[in-house]
């Protein structure tokens, strides 16, 4: 009996080693399956060293030992436990590791194609949110009326850093050393919904950068919240993103006011503050559930070109999640 089977036949363990419940990767074992064979296909109309065009009819030389299922697996346990590989080679009957980080490899894509990750779950919210503001629209004749029919989309955006190895070369080691962490690391920006859907994150840097540095120059590139625009949105931020105002994002924007010297805060702007506190902190909750992935909350081993990668990956087994529980709470299908 291979590995996949025994685990499958304990679910409470299938869930706590992969994160994934048994029911949802078998329903989306077919969506996998039809990935893994286009992108199969894709890659083997031309060969690999030569980069010619493929004499020998696709599906020729041998088989993998383990089926697509355990495959997935190896992926899964990976991520969620941060296995070793030449661990992973005594779980799945691997005669070296670098089967298991080939096996790695070819199911990254797999995933990235199947999983809700961050861009499909934003333009899956935003059309959601446009069909709604179809549904309620009507002559409008006060503010009321114009908040009833265009609801208000609320985002929370936070940094995320984690501790990486020391980098050989000196400039690198300059750029990726954290004064906050006092150690070197990897730093991404997060925006997330109140439920823990994540739906953006930018390009890593270095730890050295500040979040709200890190936020303009992604902005200067890619302008994330260039989408929200035709919605009303709400964006909350910690102390760290003051100045998030003046960037014109043509989105209303919500941060954490922080006294000055000899300019306190008023009893307004405290309470104020702990209004928007409770909104802000459910990011926090959002990141925590990232990191229950030890890859993404341990010090990272692999490359760090793989980094951006494995963290969409990572975001939309986490978006999966909450999935979930929006449709028990709610009944919405996203």
């Amino acid at each position: 009996m291979d590995f996949y089977r025994k685990l499958a036949r304990k679910p409470r363990i299938f869930l706590s080693t992969t994160g994934m419940t048994i029911h949802a990767f078998q329903k989306l074992l077919p969506q996998f399956e039809a990935a893994f064979l286009n992108l199969q296909q894709q890659r083997k109309k031309r060969t690999v060293r030569s980069d010619s065009a493929r004499q020998r009819q696709i599906g020729g030389g041998r088989s993998f030992n383990n089926d697509l299922a355990n495959q997935l697996l190896m992926l899964l346990l990976y991520y969620r436990l941060y296995l070793t590989q030449d661990f992973m080679t005594l779980l799945f009957h691997a005669e070296n590791k670098s089967l298991i980080c080939r096996n790695i490899q070819l199911m990254k894509a797999v995933f990235e194609a199947v999983l809700p990750t961050p861009e499909r779950a934003k333009k899956r919210l935003l059309s959601l949110a446009k069909a709604e503001t179809q549904r309620r629209k009507k002559r409008i004749g006060s503010l009321e009326e114009f908040k009833e029919a265009y609801p208000e989309l609320t985002f929370i955006i936070d940094g995320v850093e984690q501790a990486k190895r020391k980098p050989k070369d000196k400039e690198k080691r300059k750029g990726d050393y954290s004064g906050k962490k006092k150690r070197h690391t990897r730093k991404q920006l997060l925006i997330s919904t109140p439920n823990g859907i994540i739906v953006d994150q930018s390009p890593s840097c270095g730890g050295r950068q500040h979040d709200f540095q890190a936020f303009k120059d992604d902005h200067a590139k890619r302008e994330p919240c260039k989408e929200f625009q035709e919605h009303r949105v709400c964006l909350y931020g910690d102390s760290g993103f003051q100045g998030m105002q003046e960037l014109d994002l043509r989105v209303e924007v919500r941060v954490i006011q922080r006294a000055r010297r000899n300019h306190p805060l008023t009893r307004e702007e405290k309470k104020l503050n702990r209004l928007r506190s409770s909104t802000r902190v459910k990011v926090e909750h959002t990141i925590g559930r990232r990191k229950k992935y030890r890859i993404a909350a341990e010090e990272y081993r692999n490359r760090d070109g793989d980094y951006d990668q494995t963290m969409n990956i990572v975001a939309g087994l986490v978006n999966l999640r909450a999935y979930e529980r929006v449709f028990q709470t709610t009944g919405v299908q996203m």
